[in-house]
C-alpha cells in the first residue's frame, strides 16, 4: 500500500475556534486553581464538587468582570448617540447581545448550584446525625417482663437485647459510611458511643474476684518444712493436673450480654481507612495520614541459630525499638477507651490471620478486668493495661509489642507465642503463666513475678530483668542474651537446661542452689556480689571484688567493655584489696 494521507476539515469558523481555545483555557486555568485549593484545604472537611467550583468561581471572575465592563461601554455608547461596537457588519446584534446575558447571567447559575450543594450536604449531615440519634435512642431500650411468682404477676424491665443488638450494627454503619463519604465526621464520634456503652453496661454485672489469695514468695529463712510446705502449695496451685488454678476458675466465669459481646467485636474490627480517621482526629485524614501502630520495627531474627546475636545487634534491635515505641507516645489522636470496663470471659480473639477483626492496638484498657477472656492473636501493640487483671485469660500470639503491662494481673494466664518486645511488664503477676516461645526481647520485666511459670524457648534478649522472681520457672531453651538479671531470684526448681545466658549481667544473687552449668557461668558477667553454685570457679573476666554503681570501674561500664571485647578484657583490680 502507498503511503496515503487523509485530511479532514472541520467545518469551524475562526471565531469558533477562539471560543474553543477561550473554552480550553478557562478549563486548563481551573484545573490549575482546583489543586492550589486542593492543597491549601486539604485539612478540610470541604468536598472537591465545592472547590471545583470555587476554583472555576477564582477564573471565570476576571473574564466576568471585563464582559461587564465591555457592556456597560456599549450601553453607554447607545445612550449616547455613538454606534454601537456590536452593530458590526457580518455579525448578529440579537445573538451577540443573547451571548453576552448568558455570559453575564454565569456567576448567579453558579451561585445557584453553589448553593443547591450545600443544601444537599447540610441534609446529609442532618440525615446522619438523624441517624446516630435514632440508633442512640435504641441503645437504651428495655422490655418489660411478667413473671409469676407464688401466684402473683409481677413485671421487671430487663434490656432489650434484640433492639439494642440492631442499634449496634447501625452504628457500625454509619461510622462505615461515615468514612466512606465524608472523611469520617462521625466516625470517632460513633466509637466514642460504643467505648460508653461498653464501660457502662459491662459493670451492670459485678466483676467476680479470684478466690485465692495473692501468691506470696518464700520467706528468706524458712526452715526445711516450711520450705517443703511451699514447694507442695506452688505446684499445686500453678502445675495442676488441669493446668493452674487460676485458669480453672477463669473457665467458669459467666460471658458478657450479647450486645456488650457485639460491641466489643464491633470496635475490634474497624477498617485501615477508619484507621486512619482516628490517627487524623479532630482533623480530616489526607493521603499521607497513617496510624502508627500499623508501622512496623526491624525485630531480631525468628530463628537466631546457634551464634551469639552480639551486642552491636542487640544495640541496633534495641534502639530501633525505641525509635518505634517513641512514635507511639507522640500519638494524638483517638483512642479506644475502655477502662475499667467488665469483660471477664469476654471474646476478644482474632478469626483473621493478620489479627484485623480484633485491633485494639494503643487503646485505653488500664484496670479493665479481663480474667478469662480470649485475646488470643489480638492486636494490643502499644496499648495501656496497667493493673489490667487477665488471670486464666488466653492470650497466646497475642500482640503486645511496646504494650504497657505494669502491675498487670495475668496469673495462670496462657501467653505462648504473645509478642510483647518492648512492653513495660515491671510488676507484672505472671505466676503459673504460660510464656512458652514468648517474645519479651527488650522488655522491661523488672520485678515481674514470674514463680513457676512456663518459660521454655521464650526470647529475652536484651531484656531487664532486675529483681524478677523465678524460683520454679520453667527456663528450658529460654534465650537471655545480654539480659539484665540483677537480683533476680531462682531457687533449685528453676529449670535451665540448654538456656541462653550469653553477655547476661549478674549481680547481687544467691545462685548456690541453682542448677547453672559452669558453660553458663562462664557466658555471664558478674562480680563479688554473686554466690556462684558450688563447685564452679569464678571466670577470669569476672572482677574480684564488688563493683560500684557510679565510681570509676562501674558494673555497667565494665560489663559493656566485656561485651565489646570478651577474649581481650583484663576486669579492673580491687583498690582496696
Amino acid at each position: 500500500m502507498g503511503d496515503e494521507r487523509i485530511t479532514l476539515t472541520l467545518p469551524m469558523t475562526q471565531q469558533g475556534l477562539g471560543v474553543l481555545a477561550l473554552a480550553l483555557l478557562i478549563a486548563v486555568l481551573t484545573g490549575v486553581m482546583f489543586l492550589i485549593l486542593d492543597g491549601a484545604e486539604r485539612k478540610t472537611d470541604r468536598d472537591p464538587l465545592s472547590r471545583a467550583l470555587q476554583a472555576f468561581g477564582w477564573v471565570y471572575a476576571p473574564i466576568w468582570l471585563l464582559i461587564l465592563s465591555g457592556t456597560l461601554w456599549a450601553l453607554w455608547l447607545v445612550f449616547s448617540g455613538t454606534e454601537s461596537p456590536i452593530a458590526l457588519e457580518g455579525y448578529s446584534s440579537l445573538g451577540l447581545g443573547a451571548l453576552i446575558a448568558a455570559l453575564l447571567g454565569a456567576p448567579f447559575v453558579i451561585w445557584g448550584t453553589v448553593l443547591r450543594h450545600q443544601t444537599v450536604t447540610f441534609q446529609k449531615e442532618g440525615h446522619m446525625t438523624d441517624r446516630i440519634t435514632a440508633a442512640v435512642e435504641q441503645l437504651g431500650a428495655e422490655k418489660v417482663v411478667r413473671k409469676i411468682v407464688e401466684g402473683e404477676t409481677q413485671e421487671t424491665s430487663e434490656p432489650n437485647i434484640e433492639v439494642r443488638i440492631g442499634a449496634i450494627l447501625s452504628l457500625e454503619r454509619i461510622a462505615q459510611d461515615s468514612t466512606r463519604h465524608d472523611n469520617g465526621r462521625d466516625h470517632v464520634r460513633v466509637m466514642e458511643i460504643l467505648c460508653a456503652y461498653i464501660r457502662e453496661n459491662s459493670n451492670a454485672r459485678k466483676p467476680v474476684d479470684f478466690p485465692l489469695a495473692d501468691w506470696q514468695p518464700l520467706k528468706d529463712d524458712a526452715s526445711e518444712e516450711e520450705r517443703a510446705a511451699y514447694l507442695e502449695l506452688r505446684k499445686a496451685r500453678f502445675k495442676a493436673e488441669g493446668g493452674p488454678l487460676a485458669r480453672q476458675w477463669a473457665e467458669s466465669l459467666p460471658k458478657p450480654r450479647a450486645d456488650v459481646q457485639l460491641a466489643l467485636t464491633v470496635i475490634g474490627r474497624r477498617s485501615a481507612d477508619q484507621r486512619r480517621v482516628e490517627a487524623a482526629w479532630p482533623d480530616a485524614p489526607t493521603s499521607a495520614t497513617a496510624w502508627p501502630f500499623d508501622a512496623d520495627f526491624k525485630r531480631l531474627p525468628d530463628d537466631p541459630g546457634e551464634d551469639p546475636l552480639g551486642p552491636e545487634t542487640l544495640e541496633a534491635f534495641k534502639a530501633g525499638l525505641d525509635a518505634w515505641k517513641s512514635t507511639l507516645r507522640a500519638y494524638r489522636g483517638y483512642r479506644l477507651d475502655l477502662r475499667g470496663a467488665n469483660l471477664q470471659g469476654a471474646d476478644m480473639a482474632a478469626k483473621q490471620p493478620d489479627g484485623s477483626d480484633a485491633v485494639f492496638s494503643g487503646a485505653r484498657l488500664d484496670g479493665t478486668r479481663m480474667e478469662g477472656a480470649d485475646l488470643s492473636q489480638a492486636r494490643m501493640e502499644g496499648a495501656d493495661l496497667t493493673l489490667a487483671r487477665m488471670e486464666g485469660a488466653d492470650l497466646s500470639h497475642a500482640r503486645m509489642e511496646g504494650a504497657g503491662l505494669r502491675g498487670a494481673r495475668m496469673e495462670g494466664a496462657s501467653l505462648r507465642g504473645a509478642r510483647m518486645e518492648g512492653a513495660d511488664l515491671e510488676w507484672a503477676r505472671m505466676e503459673g503463666a504460660g510464656l512458652e516461645w514468648a517474645r519479651m526481647e527488650g522488655a522491661v520485666l523488672l520485678l515481674a513475678r514470674m514463680e513457676g511459670a512456663l518459660l521454655g524457648m521464650a526470647r529475652m534478649e536484651g531484656a531487664d530483668l532486675s529483681g524478677a522472681r523465678m524460683e520454679g520457672a520453667d527456663l528450658k531453651r529460654a534465650r537471655m542474651e545480654g539480659a539484665v538479671l540483677w537480683g533476680a531470684r531462682m531457687d533449685s526448681s528453676t529449670s535451665l537446661s540448654a538456656a541462653t545466658l550469653r553477655g547476661a549481667a549478674l549481680r547481687w544473687v544467691d545462685y548456690s542452689s541453682v542448677p547453672l552449668s559452669e558453660e553458663q557461668v562462664r557466658s555471664c558477667f558478674g562480680d563479688a556480689s554473686v554466690i556462684r553454685p558450688e563447685g564452679i570457679a569464678k571466670p577470669d573476666h569476672w572482677p574480684d571484688w564488688e563493683l560500684p554503681d557510679f565510681e570509676d570501674h562501674d558494673f555497667d561500664t565494665e560489663w559493656r567493655n566485656w561485651q565489646d571485647n570478651p577474649d581481650s578484657y583484663t576486669p579492673p583490680p580491687n583498690p582496696d584489696p
